[in-house]
Formats: structure tokens, C-alpha cells, sequence
């Protein structure tokens, strides 16, 4: 989104009739909706290939166009207003992150969205999207342009690959979905998964990739069946990702049901485009082995993971979900109008070590509350290092997206 200031010193540039609601629709205005260029003049410079602000923008000032009734300074000043305007707004878009839903029908992939925007009463009431359904959202206080693509074969073979310019350029994040519980459709899946990787070899994106094993239900996830469709996917998948060696890949398993599956899978997701999160991760390792414990997470309120480090598999789902479910229970806590705790603990003696967090400071405009989980055994010794940790994690919180 555009900053407050940005917005409004650009609406100044333009007539007072003119709605802006869209950041990309800018560039795509035409020249008459401009302050200072007129319906006639706009038409002229039509006739010299200009239809928008960004062809006004793109035109050389050393050699402006001839207008009727406009003298070449002006025509000058009006392209290097076209320029301020695009830069402005290509400044803006550089900050967003375009993330690329995508998969067959019926995959769950609008589910997965209304999840992560809290929209729940409106899952069992979706259609299949038609075509591309584009939003602009807030995870976590950061910009996030969706596209989700409609995975009917239609779109698929007379849209999305014959223009794939338009759908495929400038994504930072590809999260490919697919029904777990569908076994009929596993090889169709995974021909079209092919597909994508090839335009994306083709246009020169090598956007990270995470295959969303969706429908993981928890009750599924107990039978034989389900553990024979993963195994059946990832036959089907794997000759794809060695063909296309070149991604970074991951698999991961979610369900609507828990959403804190949802979550964990997107937290990992913007890991991958995150710069600062492999220093995050250091910072935690660090951390950790001062404090002689097994592992450790930077977890905000709303459930996004910033980075661990943990010794085990086990150690990490171990403090991950502790830590989520400890939280979810203090958000509760702080809805009906308690004093959030900076510090929370559970404490497992017969196991002989504890879990901790302990709220190291809040991030974006919306003031959430960002805490730091440990598993260790001698809790006492967070105390001594906690302040020279928080110094450092603060602005690579801030710098995260």
C-alpha cells in the first residue's frame, strides 16, 4: 500500500474527480486525469503511442511530441510528473510481497486464505475460484498482493500459460497446493506442478516453492490411507523435482481444522523470502547454547514464526506448539480484559525441564507482541542474557519482510 504521506501528495497531481483505490491501477490512468492535461491534448498524445501515465512516463524529454496548443516545456513537465508518479509507485509495490496460490480445483487453496484472514464461516460456503482472484491482504503486519488461480483445466491450459507474464513474473512466494485425500488426482497434480516449473524455467523466476499437503485432517492423519497418498505424491512429484532441480522445495502438511498448521506452514513460507531470517536462526543458536537448552523460537502473538533452532525434530514441534497453544490461551486471557504476562511458563518436572517465553517486544503498526521460547532446564539463566539478546532481534524484526 502506499504510505499516507505518498498518497496524498500524489492525489495533488491529479483532478479532483479521480478515485484512487489501487496502487498498480496508477500507471494505468490515463494522461487526462492529470491536473494540467486536457481530453484534446490527452487524444494527441494517443496518436504517439502514449495510453497511460506509464507510456507518458517512458517518453524521451529530449525529444517530447508535438501537441496541439502545447508548447514542448510543458509536455516535458508533464512527462517528468509521469516519472515522479511511477517511481513513487514503484518504490511502494517493491515493499509488497506477491505470493502465488495455485493447484488444482478444489485443493483447498481459498480455504487456506480464509484461514490466515480469520474468515472461517465463510469456507463451507466457497466456490471454486474462476480464473484469478487477486487481494491485497495484512499477514502479520505485512503487505502480501495474493493470486489465487483458479486450478479449473480452462485456466489452466488457455490462461495462465499463454499469458504467463502476467501471472508467473515478479512472485516471491509459490505455495502449490494439493488435496491429500484426492488419490485419483495425484498424477494430474503433478503434471501441472511440471507445467508451472517449466514456464517458470522459461521466464527466468526461481521464486522458493512450498507443496502444501492440504486436507491433512487430524483424523486422517491417524490411518494407513493417508500415510499411502503422501507416499503415492511424492512418487508422483519426485521425477518433477529432479527434473527441475534447481527450486527450493519443500513439502508440508496442513488442514483448516488446526490452524496453527496453517500458520507453522506460512511462517515457513516467509522464512524463504525473508534476507534476515537465516540471522534470526543464528541469533537463536547463539542464544540457546549460552542457556545450555534444546531449542528456542521467536514467536509473534498472531502465530508467525520468526526462526528457531532446535536439536531435534522433536524439540521443535515440542516448543513450536507449546509455544502457540500458551499463546493462543494468553490472547484469550487478554480478550477478556486481563494484563498480558511477559512472562509465561510451563513448567514439566517429571520430564525434567520447563518451556518459557518471554515477551521481548512488539512490531508493526498493529503493536504485536513478539515472545522468545526456550526449552532448557535452569530457567534462571534467561534472566542474565535476555536484555543483550533483545537488542539485537528488535531491528532484525523490523527488517524481517
Amino acid at each position: 500500500m502506499l504510505l499516507e504521506d505518498d498518497l496524498a501528495k500524489i492525489k495533488e497531481l491529479f483532478k479532483s474527480n479521480i478515485i484512487i483505490s489501487d496502487l498498480e491501477e496508477i500507471l494505468r490512468f490515463k494522461p487526462d486525469t492529470l491536473i494540467g492535461i486536457d481530453q484534446v491534448s490527452s487524444e494527441d498524445l494517443k496518436k504517439h503511442g502514449v495510453n497511460s501515465i506509464k507510456d507518458l512516463a517512458h517518453l524521451n524529454e529530449d525529444n517530447p511530441p508535438e501537441i496541439k496548443d502545447s508548447i514542448p516545456t510543458v509536455i516535458i513537465k508533464w512527462i517528468k510528473i509521469a516519472r515522479l508518479i511511477e517511481k513513487k509507485v514503484t518504490e511502494q509495490l517493491k515493499t509488497q510481497k506477491k505470493l502465488l496460490l495455485i493447484g488444482l480445483d478444489n485443493g483447498g487453496k481459498t480455504s487456506i486464505l480464509s484461514v490466515l484472514q480469520d474468515k472461517f464461516s465463510i469456507i463451507k460456503s466457497l466456490l471454486p475460484t474462476k480464473g484469478v482472484k487477486r487481494e491485497k491482504l495484512e499477514f502479520f503486519g505485512y503487505p502480501i498482493v495474493s493470486w489465487d488461480l483458479g486450478g479449473q483445466v480452462q485456466y489452466r491450459e488457455k490462461y495462465y500459460f499463454n499469458k504467463p507474464e502476467i501471472f508467473f513474473t515478479d512472485v516471491d512466494l509459490i505455495l502449490y497446493v494439493i488435496d491429500v485425500q484426492d488419490q485419483n488426482r495425484f498424477k494430474e497434480s503433478a503434471e501441472y506442478f511440471s507445467q508451472v516449473l517449466e514456464i517458470l524455467t522459461e521466464i527466468g523466476e526461481k521464486a522458493p516453492i512450498i507443496i502444501v499437503l492440504n486436507k491433512s485432517d487430524q483424523d486422517f492423519r491417524k490411518t494407513i490411507e493417508w500415510q499411502n497418498n503422501i507416499n503415492a505424491i511424492k512418487e508422483a512429484f519426485n521425477p518433477v523435482l529432479n527434473k527441475f532441480d534447481t527450486f527450493e522445495i519443500d513439502y508440508y502438511d496442513t488442514t483448516i481444522f488446526q490452524k496453527e498448521t496453517i500458520m507453522q506452514m506460512f511462517s515457513l513460507a516467509l522464512k524463504r523470502i525473508s534476507d534476515t531470517s537465516e540471522i534470526i536462526e543464528h541469533i537463536l543458536q547463539e542464544f540457546t547454547q549460552l542457556v545450555s537448552g534444546k531449542a528456542a523460537s521467536l514467536i509473534s502473538m498472531d502465530g508467525l514464526i520468526f526462526g528457531s533452532f532446535f536439536t531435534s525434530n522433536t524439540d521443535e514441534m515440542l516448543i513450536n506448539n507449546t509455544a502457540l497453544l500458551l499463546q493462543t490461551l494468553s490472547n484469550f486471557h487478554n480478550s477478556i480484559g486481563l494484563i498480558r504476562e511477559k512472562s509465561i511458563k510451563l513448567d514439566l518436572p517429571l520430564n525434567g525441564f520447563i518451556i518459557q517465553g518471554e515477551k521481548l517486544f512488539e512490531y508493526s503498526d498493529l503493536n504485536i507482541p513478539v515472545y522468545f521460547w526456550v526449552l532448557l532446564e535452569d530457567p534462571t539463566l534467561i534472566d542474565e542474557k535476555i536484555g543483550y539478546f533483545r537488542q539485537q532481534l528488535l531491528p532484525l524484526i523490523n527488517l524481517f519482510i
